[in-house]
């Protein structure tokens, strides 16, 4: 576990070091609208519990795709990195699925808030998860997704600590994820 506090989760966010995720107005291509962000999106989310990865590289995702995790402080970065986190996070994800009924703990879940802005959205989302107990549990995130060039840049992910512990357990089950380019704990 990665323990923050205050001063140095606020000093990772700070414009100087988020030199990652190309300024909005910078961004080539034409502004998305709210529904076609949140279909792209929908369709990013049933290729993801197809297990079409593949898919996901080719359809939803730019080219150089950057995803980051907090508070565990971990980005992902570029197309082979992204593409194997993609299969980890699907085995974590799929931990979740009862399949008796075929119905995950998140059907349990909720959707709080939603918020546009420009090629972008915020959602916050509240979920029961199992975490590898067998009982469910509630769980928050955030996630800001981002868009260019009617796909997706990637998402700046949010966790609470009980779902951030067993995310990032699922992802040093192996243990060549982080040695791959455009991994790194930042």
């Amino acid at each position: 576990m990665i323990a923050l506090n205050d001063e140095e989760l606020l000093g990772a966010m700070q414009p100087e070091n988020r030199a990652v995720f190309m300024p909005l107005e910078k961004r080539p291509g034409p502004r998305m609208t709210p529904l076609e962000m949140i279909e792209l999106n929908g369709e990013h989310t049933r290729r993801f519990f197809a297990g079409d990865f593949d898919g996901i590289m080719e359809h939803s995702l730019i080219d150089e795709p950057v995803y980051e995790f907090l508070p565990a402080r971990i980005r992902v970065r570029g197309k082979e990195a992204v593409h194997r986190y993609h299969e980890l996070n699907y085995e974590i994800v799929i931990a979740q699925v009862d399949p008796e009924r075929r119905e995950t703990p998140a059907d349990a879940g909720a959707t709080l808030t939603r918020s546009f802005g420009e090629n972008s959205f915020t959602t916050e989302i509240s979920a029961m998860l199992k975490l590898g107990t067998g009982e469910p549990q509630r769980c928050y995130f955030n996630a800001v997704i981002t868009f260019q060039d009617g796909k997706m840049v990637g998402e700046r992910v949010w966790m609470d600590q009980k779902m951030n512990d067993f995310f990032v357990a699922g992802l040093e089950k192996d243990p060549d994820f982080f040695k791959l380019p455009g991994v790194e704990r930042f």
